[in-house]
């Protein structure tokens, strides 16, 4: 395994419980979805497993990542330097987990990785500032600067929230393909089940910081045994109908 979490639980500087009792095992290759409403403690699971947690939420249990991790967020136009060019972020990036390199092979490097995330006309974007590009391009950066690092773990904090449903397509296509071309582990985070039904052969559902259903992907979608994990379904499908209409 390359990720284990094992009796995961948070807590408020209160001690109000943010998740509770979380375990789950990744294995190398493997595609798991987190999905639930806001507040159901996912998207601060993968700070755990990355080790970013804010100062003011505690920590018990274990959490045993062999594998270098990376992350994906949400908004990458504030995951991004707005005083930094592009190219510069990535090759930094590349940099610190490949020390001695010199600016020139990272710079090499990071045109590689531009090309690898469907950036057309790598050399020239570059030279580009954030502001520059478009949500979908930002999100293709970030997601550059995540493979950089080289990792075996990518945790995807709902990344394409922010996004058009051809942009969002076009990122969750590329994601797929560069997990299995890298084969690497996936933990993707979302509220959004047909999402992550694109990407993950794997499903935990979280509630108010609890796990309430989990199991491969298609068996619960098609046969959910708890009923939040139907309203969920229910939720998307009535919000992607009402899409379609528009």
């Amino acid at each position: 395994m390359v990720l284990t979490v094992h009796h995961l639980r948070l807590e408020a500087e209160d001690g109000m419980p943010l998740v509770h009792d979380l375990s789950f095992e990744l294995a190398r290759g493997e595609t798991l979805g987190i999905v639930g409403e806001s507040g159901s403690g996912k998207s601060l699971t993968l700070r755990a497993v990355l080790g970013i947690l804010p100062e003011s939420i505690g920590r018990t249990g274990e959490i045993s990542c062999t594998g270098r991790a990376a992350m994906v967020f949400q908004e990458p136009a504030t995951a991004l330097n707005p005083t930094m060019r592009v190219g510069s972020f990535v090759a930094d990036v590349w940099r610190r987990h490949h020390r001695g390199e010199s600016r020139s092979v990272a710079r090499t490097a990071a045109v590689e990785l531009f090309d690898q995330v469907g950036i057309a006309d790598p050399e020239r974007r570059l030279r580009a500032w954030p502001h520059e590009l478009s949500g979908g391009m930002r999100q293709r950066v970030m997601i550059a600067a995540a493979l950089a690092s080289a990792p075996e773990i990518l945790l995807c904090d709902e990344p394409t929230t922010a996004l058009d449903v051809r942009v969002q397509a076009q990122i969750l296509d590329l994601l797929h393909g560069l997990v299995a071309e890298r084969e690497m582990a996936m933990v993707f985070v979302s509220h959004d089940l047909a999402v992550v039904s694109r990407v993950c052969e794997r499903l935990l559902v979280m509630r108010r910081g609890e796990l309430v259903e989990a199991g491969p992907l298609a068996e619960v979608v098609a046969a959910p045994a708890q009923e939040y994990t139907r309203e969920l379904l229910a939720a998307n499908l009535a919000r992607r109908l009402a899409e379609g209409a528009a």
